[in-house]
């Protein structure tokens, strides 16, 4: 128990399938609860002793079956089973208890789907749970109307239907919205790191120029900086209750790899399958090539570069949004041109800065999809009306 504390305390540190296996454990510690329960509800029902007894039992089972199912990681799987046991138990409750009791526990059921926080699971099984329930208030609507009417007052069917269904579109609709807000910004993130890799990619090769000329080490040579991230890993690690030396071995590998031509160790089918596997998971990570990891590094650190001068776009890339008068708007696109003309930006034949962009390439550039992120299609329609202007006279 104390380490289920410790694990939900500490759950920032966990990626999402370990989240998802934390998540199934506390539903099975609640599902125990239940399954306890029901052998007191069996001898309410007219089972037979045998049914009374297989009936737990097989609900025990699959506890147990959805357990082994997180320690060999298959948690997704074991989400499915758990759904399935409390819509089984909210099922064999129907047979042996109040009434009132039961269409509770279709909100009980619904909480545990909601809990999982998946679209498809909760449209799927939420859909059946609620359909079920409304179907359960149907049939036994006069029982439950005259079990809970006081004063007189007759409580309508309808009332309890409109409460199990209010209840999943509420969370239906907060579904929907996460789930857009989450993909807005993940597509934000895409597009702007699509559109901004190439920059990036200079960014990292004049960086490693400069460390060489300086012979400067990188930062991944660094024995203090090595030994910082190995012993903040197994720190890490420990709340995973993995063993320390097995972590030390990975960072050692993720260390060796900056050394080696990671695709080649991708690639070779000589290679034991976990080196291949571990070599794809830390390709990611590696510090001595422009990653996903270096983009959230510059995002990151943009955040602190402060300017008094353009605070209000500091994260504004559009000409057309930065200026407001056209003249400025089209001076700015003339300026961005001369610059990518007359500037090294390009790699050469030996994978060096060392080249200027021609006409052709910055007009193959202008009117390319990913550059409405920084000039607008007035923009490129005046520079291709005028493009025989900005090839001679800048």
């Amino acid at each position: 128990m104390k380490t289920l504390i410790n694990r939900i305390r500490h759950s920032e540190f966990l990626t999402f399938s370990e989240v998802l296996r934390l998540k199934v454990t506390i539903v099975n510690v609640f599902l125990m609860v239940f399954v306890l329960l029901s052998v007191f509800v069996s001898k309410t029902n007219n089972f037979s002793w045998n049914m009374s007894i297989l009936i737990p039992v097989g609900f025990g089972f699959l506890l147990v079956f959805t357990f082994l199912l997180t320690v060999v990681n298959l948690n997704r799987f074991a989400m499915h089973i758990s759904i399935l046991t409390i819509i089984g138990l909210t099922a064999y409750y129907i047979s042996g208890s109040d009434y009132f009791f039961t269409y509770i526990l279709f909100f009980v059921s619904l909480t545990v789907i909601i809990f999982y926080q998946d679209i498809l699971t909760y449209l799927l099984y939420g859909g059946f749970v609620t359909i079920a329930g409304v179907y359960y208030v149907y049939i036994n609507s006069a029982i439950m109307i005259g079990a809970n009417s006081t004063h007189g007052i007759i409580v309508s069917s309808l009332t309890y239907q409109a409460i199990l269904i209010g209840f999943y579109v509420v969370f239906l609709i907060q579904f929907l919205l996460s789930d857009s807000i989450y993909e807005k910004l993940n597509n934000e993130y895409v597009r702007m790191n699509k559109a901004l890799e190439r920059y990036q990619d200079f960014s990292y090769s004049h960086l490693s120029e400069i460390q060489e000329k300086k012979k400067i080490k990188p930062i991944y040579e660094n024995p203090d900086f090595q030994k910082a991230i190995s012993e903040l890993s197994i720190f890490i690690n420990e709340f995973f209750e993995e063993k320390g030396d097995n972590i030390a071995e990975v960072v050692e590998f993720y260390f060796f790899l900056h050394s080696q031509e990671v695709e080649e160790v991708i690639e070779d089918a000589k290679l034991p399958s976990i080196t291949r596997r571990y070599s794809l998971e830390l390709k990611k990570y590696l510090l001595n090539y422009r990653s996903e990891l270096y983009s959230i590094l510059y995002e990151f650190t943009t955040l602190f570069k402060g300017d008094d001068h353009f605070d209000e776009q500091r994260y504004e890339y559009n000409l057309d949004k930065l200026f407001e008068n056209r003249i400025d708007k089209l001076l700015s696109l003339a300026i961005l041109y001369k610059y990518l003309k007359t500037e090294v930006t390009q790699y050469d034949k030996w994978s060096k800065i060392n080249r200027k962009l021609t006409h052709e390439e910055i007009t193959e550039m202008f009117v390319s999809k990913e550059f409405r992120e920084f000039i607008s299609f007035e923009q490129v329609n005046f520079y291709l009306d005028n493009e025989e202007l900005f090839k001679d006279f800048l």
